[in-house]
């Protein structure tokens, strides 16, 4: 359900006389300014997987990526250089995966104690692409994304690898931490796999599954499907996918509490199926190719969109016994989550426009829990899906707090707290803005909305404006 931001305007007005997800950070004491300093979304996504080979004595090693256009250094193309969808940004980027041999002992050891050095390089692969933009928006967007992938051909056996990457014209070349793995031969494995995809298409029996390409992340609020490999595969058998909500301590991860159950029919096995990995137009797709000595896959739609922003574990048993033919952990990511709502405590005291201060001191009384669980019951009293659990209201409300925060902050006053700060908060962007520069005193700043407009006068050089009138 698409919502406007004219209606978000109207439903928090509406408010005034308003489900926290499991991404806030349970930190007390923290400010809007700290968690500007210590957000720091991840800028490129990456995911190895293990896919049949040729053979059953080989397997294909892949790494799968995405990239954030917000990390890449983009240039402006010269007029006769645009091409025909007329882009005017460009940046190249170039990946390389390289593995060695390794050992018994080098499997061991920490992965920070890991090194590549003294070992033999036996595989390498190479990536490169251009993102191209439009805007210059769109080239610090952190939803816009370069996606790409890499695949070499092992035999079973211990191997060390590690990424490097290039970006823009810069010679400097990044390294990615180095991993240790055991390979099995595919027919081999005890334990399934797992792929995560966003869509499926089937076009005269070309079966293609494209990938979320997100690491061992799905998007949180949107539904995705997972293929899943089902070792030894009975047709006799049935089974059972299960996801969890999970939650992690230092050295351990405990379900929760049942997200989601589903017996998989035959409706959703593929038999002799033998993936392959291609990319291509910013895509990386699996082709689920037949093949007489394939192996047997579930397809599963997952309503991710009723699932709150947390960690998981997904399983599938057989039914009625305990034997897990697969368990994979996972966890949803938010992109582009408003900055202030990384903190409980910032969020309840950003509630300032649209609550009394009663109902502030009540949820901010408690418990991390029980504040949690309330500050979740206010919002959800206003969410407009309640059938999701994704608040579209909520989330609009602390993205106009994050722009108060950038935009209307001087050296005097916080963004969020100034006049323009608390009209962008309580009714959206205007419809238009007009500034005038009286010959005889300060600068006026007119703000126009459907029914109502806003006037603001300078009161410092600095960018500081005062409410005038309404």
């Amino acid at each position: 359900m698409k919502v406007s931001t004219r209606l978000f305007s109207l439903l928090l007005c509406g408010f005034l006389c308003f489900s926290l997800v499991s991404e806030v950070i349970a930190q007390r004491n923290l400010n809007y300014r700290d968690l500007r300093i210590q957000q720091q979304r991840s800028p490129v996504y990456t995911d190895f997987m293990v896919l049949p080979g040729e053979t059953d004595q080989s397997v294909k090693f892949a790494a799968v990526f995405s990239i954030s256009y917000q990390y890449l250094p983009f240039k402006k193309l010269p007029k006769s250089g645009q091409t025909a969808e007329d882009h005017s940004f460009y940046s190249p980027v170039s990946m390389n995966m390289e593995v060695f041999n390794a050992t018994e002992e080098q499997l061991k050891r920490n992965d920070q104690d890991i090194s590549v050095e003294r070992l033999e390089s036996i595989e390498r692969s190479f990536w490169r692409d251009t993102a191209y933009t439009s805007t210059y928006e769109e080239t610090q967007s952190e939803r816009n994304f370069i996606s790409g992938s890499m695949n070499v051909s092992l035999s079973p056996g211990i191997y060390s690898y590690i990424l490097q990457m290039n970006r823009g014209d810069s010679k400097e070349t990044q390294f990615s931490r180095v991993r240790t793995s055991r390979i099995q031969s595919y027919r081999d494995m005890k334990q399934g796999a797992v792929y995560f995809g966003k869509e499926v298409s089937n076009q005269g029996g070309n079966i293609t599954f494209n990938l979320l390409g997100m690491g061992q992340n799905v998007q949180y609020g949107k539904d995705f499907h997972a293929l899943v490999y089902i070792p030894d595969y009975k047709q006799d058998v049935d089974y059972t996918m299960t996801i969890f909500e999970t939650e992690r301590s230092k050295n351990d991860t405990t379900n929760i509490q049942q997200l989601f159950s589903k017996t998989i029919s035959e409706d959703n096995i593929y038999r002799n199926i033998r993936p392959v990995l291609k990319s291509g137009q910013g895509t990386n797709t699996l082709h689920l190719q037949e093949d007489s000595n394939g192996f047997a896959y579930a397809l599963v739609n997952i309503p991710n969109s009723t699932f709150p922003n947390t960690t998981f574990n997904l399983q599938v048993k057989e039914k009625n016994s305990d034997k897990r033919a697969v368990q994979s952990s996972f966890r949803s990511l938010w992109i582009d989550m408003p900055r202030s709502l990384l903190s409980l405590d910032v969020a309840i005291d950003m509630l300032q426009y649209i609550t009394d201060k009663e109902t502030i001191d009540r949820l901010s009384s408690g418990s991390q829990r029980e504040r949690e669980r309330k500050f979740r019951d206010f919002w959800g009293e206003k969410d407009p899906t309640p059938k999701t659990e994704y608040n579209e209201l909520m989330a609009e409300y602390y993205r106009r707090v994050d722009y108060a925060y950038e935009n209307f902050t001087t050296e005097n006053t916080i963004g969020y707290n100034s006049d323009q700060g608390e009209i962008y908060i309580k009714y959206g962007p205007p419809d238009n803005i007009q500034r005038k520069y009286p010959t005889k005193g300060a600068t006026v700043e007119i703000w126009t909305y459907p029914n109502r407009n806003f006037v603001f006068e300078a009161t410092s050089g600095f960018g500081d404006f005062r409410l005038k009138t309404n």
